[in-house]
């Protein structure tokens, strides 16, 4: 199971994403009602799942059944820039929280630990765990 606790600020959204043992942080687009392209998806239960991307690749992982969205992959990215409503990972959070570091890192680390499956449970909250 997927735990990603969030932050959320007026210009982005980032997090602390747990699996397991392991941590990596988040980088997402702010909550601006689910508007897809333009926010975070809302907070609730969900299932990644394994597709193939004509972007990214083959072997994705995606947060399916978000209601009124679709395509909402995890994938490397630093800044809410990088993201159109998908999630980015990092290995570490800026000191002001103004994003993510070592993006592409954090993604080989997460497809790493996560090899040997093919579904996950997401839980999505509000508040970054201490």
């Amino acid at each position: 199971m997927i735990e990603l606790n969030r932050l959320y600020l007026p210009t982005h959204t980032i997090g602390v994403w747990a699996y397991g043992d392991h941590v990596l942080f988040s980088i997402e687009k702010p909550w601006r009602d689910n508007r897809p392209y333009e926010s975070c998806i809302p907070e609730g239960e969900y299932t990644l799942v394994r597709v193939d991307s004509p972007r990214f690749g083959p072997n994705m992982w995606q947060v399916a059944d978000v209601p009124g969205r679709t395509h909402i992959l995890v994938h490397a990215a630093n800044t809410e820039r990088d993201v159109v409503g998908c999630i980015g990972l990092g290995c570490h959070a800026h000191g002001d929280l103004g994003g993510v570091a070592s993006s592409r890192v954090a993604i080989v680390q997460f497809y790493d630990w996560s090899n040997e499956v093919t579904e996950l449970p997401l839980t999505i909250r509000s508040g970054v765990k201490s």
